[in-house]
């Protein structure tokens, strides 16, 4: 204990300072859920969580969360997120005190050292983000994204890659958008799931590529092409037709007559065309 706790002397000393510690936590995470209205089983989960995260953590791996604050608010935020409730991401870090980008990085060491994910789904980013249209085609690209990427680790000899967690699924979302010409705000899902604009836009990136690589969009660039080439086609010659017609009108009509008068309808321009011919 003295290595780790230069100032402790004895076992009754550190026990007694852990006590102290454990209860001004748990005040804080009290006076918290009540001020962030996230209840009562929040509340408990996020008690558990700080007690797990003050063990894994120490006192030396993130200033951070030597701030009780800040580990509070963490545990808080993962337990809100493990039972679904909505809460002021913005009181949040404020009640926190750090800046923004300080939070996210203790954020993802908090995940990664309790081994917790962030339960997202596609349904849930459509109501949350009011994106429903996008959901389908989003839940597509990640699954192709998932299976290529398992492929390329398999073929160097490495594990699979857990891609389930916020980050992949609103870059999904984020890339199904960008193939689709729609807006969705990267701001609210960085600052909704304590992501970065760099690495989300990056990712999106990506699975915009590989997603072109799928076989249903190669069918619907086909059948898109298929189309805009067959109206470029009827377009063509309709303006053929009509320049044929204007070159005959010019070349045909009386002098003295006004063209106008020739421009009927195609019967009736054949007929008088003929007369002209005959006469």
């Amino acid at each position: 204990i003295k290595a780790e706790y230069g100032e402790i002397q004895t076992f009754q000393h550190y026990y007694k300072r852990n006590n102290l510690r454990m209860n001004a936590e748990r005040q804080m995470i009290e006076n918290f859920c009540k001020k962030l209205a996230v209840g009562k089983a929040s509340e408990r989960a996020a008690q558990l969580y700080t007690q797990l995260t003050s063990a894994a953590a120490g006192r030396s791996n993130h200033p951070s969360l030597n701030h009780p604050q800040v580990k509070v608010c963490i545990c808080i935020e993962l337990s809100a997120r493990q039972h679904r409730l909505s809460f002021e991401k913005p009181f949040l870090l404020k009640l926190a005190g750090i800046p923004q980008r300080q939070y996210k990085t203790a954020y993802a060491l908090v995940e990664s050292l309790l081994k917790v994910k962030t339960l997202v789904t596609f349904d849930q980013l459509g109501v949350q983000f009011m994106c429903g249209g996008l959901t389908a085609r989003a839940a597509k690209i990640h699954s192709y994204y998932t299976k290529r990427l398992n492929q390329r680790q398999a073929e160097m000899g490495y594990p699979p890659l857990d891609l389930e967690g916020a980050l992949y699924k609103c870059a999904a979302v984020l890339a199904s958008a960008r193939l689709t010409k729609s807006k969705v705000s990267q701001k609210d899902f960085c600052s909704t799931f304590s992501l970065t604009i760099t690495q989300l836009d990056s990712i999106a990136k990506d699975m915009v590529v590989l997603s072109k690589e799928m076989p249903e969009e190669r069918a619907e660039e086909s059948i898109a092409s298929q189309i805009h080439s067959r109206a470029g086609a009827e377009k063509r010659v309709t303006k053929e037709k009509e320049k044929v017609r204007e070159d005959l009108l010019w070349r045909f009509s009386p002098l003295g007559q006004p063209i106008s008068v020739y421009n009927q309808d195609f019967v009736e321009w054949k007929e008088k065309m003929l007369q002209i011919v005959r006469s």
